[in-house]
């Protein structure tokens, strides 16, 4: 497709990935002895923001509001390209970092220090975020609200996994909590006298099970009680119940959120009591796909002599606010794999982490995303396609 970059430069590109690798797996090293859980990411931050500044990126801290958030930028602002290489920071309480966020971060910045030794400034613009809070599902959101994507040509990151995947979705998912109002009174003396808020979550929990049956498929539904009393001889006279709805499809996602709605209000109805409903600010929209980007980004992993898992782009996944960002510019989220039969947010996966196959994971991930990025720059005709994708 079109011109390629020199084969001079990938290599060059490829020896100056090398030549970081030791820094970023120290990096990614400390970050899993020392976990900082979202909105906490201060150290994690700073360690980012140094070693940036130390490969000539121009940082600014406390983007859209979020203290542990930044920006970083490299390169001429008339380049033909700009491309933004995420670097995630949080982990998880008490599994540290079980979604890998450890080998993500470190993978991004590697791959941003390396094009920045090798290509022009004339040819290519790079921003890296610093994107916090993944995990409460915010950071991006808040991010893409505030301008930190605008202008970029393309936005990437990969994700530790045990598959290996270019082109990976993610699912919508929006969040409600239903809070039901009711009367208190005395359980044993004077039950006609309460109006109890628990059977409004319970009579909701009975009509999403009824309602399950109706639902397209691939849509995921689930929830907890939040809040059902104090005492058993005490008529509860507020409950409240939490559910997440998912889908790939945005229509079929907000069809089963306004039938899960109508559950509640009907469990309202029927219990006598007020409902308040509130949908959560880390609600996210299903994710936007390029397959140009993410064939792209297949391409660099061919050229490195890796094969792909034969995981479909929607097998095992989940949701992540990385979907606010596909949806103002390009966005790829590949898998990169650290270990076999792993699953996410386990204290088995954050030990995989730690591992050599860790490290070896995060800097695949590291390559096949400077090259990714190498090519835009040097290939009109892959920036045309990676642009009429997202059209």
């Amino acid at each position: 497709m079109g011109e390629a970059a020199p084969a001079d430069e990938r290599e060059r590109l490829l020896r100056a990935l090398e030549h970081g690798a030791a820094a970023a797996c120290g990096l990614a090293g400390w970050m899993n002895t020392h976990p900082e859980l979202s909105l906490q990411e201060h150290e994690t931050q700073a360690r980012y923001v140094r070693y940036l500044e130390e490969h000539g990126f121009a940082v600014a801290v406390g983007t859209a509001g979020l203290a542990t958030a930044f920006v970083a930028e490299w390169g001429a602002p008339g380049a033909p390209v700009c491309a933004a290489l995420l670097a995630e920071m949080d982990a998880l309480p008490d599994i540290g970092h079980a979604c890998g966020h450890s080998l993500s971060g470190p993978a991004s910045l590697l791959a941003a220090t390396a094009l920045a030794a090798v290509v022009p400034p004339a040819a290519l613009r790079l921003r890296v975020v610093g994107c916090p809070a993944e995990e409460l599902g915010i950071g991006k959101r808040r991010l893409v609200a505030a301008g930190a994507f605008d202008g970029c040509d393309a936005a990437l990151m990969a994700h530790a996994s045990d598959m290996r995947r270019a082109h990976r979705l993610f699912l919508g998912n929006r969040k409600f909590e239903f809070v039901f109002h009711g009367r208190a009174a005395h359980a044993a003396a004077y039950p006609e006298q309460g109006i109890n808020a628990l059977d409004g979550v319970i009579a909701t929990f009975v009509a999403v099970g009824l309602l399950r049956q109706q639902l397209a498929d691939g849509v995921r539904l689930h929830g907890i009680v939040s809040e059902g009393g104090t005492a058993p001889n005490v008529i509860p006279e507020r409950a409240s119940a939490r559910f997440w709805v998912r889908a790939l499809d945005p229509a079929v996602l907000d069809d089963a959120a306004s039938r899960l709605v109508q559950c509640a209000q009907g469990a309202a109805g029927a219990t006598g009591t007020r409902l308040e409903v509130r949908e959560d600010e880390s609600s996210s929209p299903p994710l936007r796909p390029n397959r140009a980007l993410a064939d792209l980004y297949r391409r660099q992993l061919e050229a490195l002599g890796l094969e792909e898992t034969a995981d479909a782009p929607d097998a095992r996944i989940g949701s992540s606010d990385i979907t606010h960002v596909s949806h103002v510019a390009p966005t790829i989220h590949p898998n990169f794999p650290i270990g076999r039969d792993l699953q996410l947010h386990t204290r088995a996966f954050a030990e995989a982490a730690r591992t050599p196959a860790g490290e070896s994971g995060m800097l695949e991930a590291a390559r096949a995303l400077a090259l990714t990025v190498l090519a835009l720059a040097r290939d009109p005709a892959a920036r045309r396609a990676v642009a009429d994708a997202a059209r």
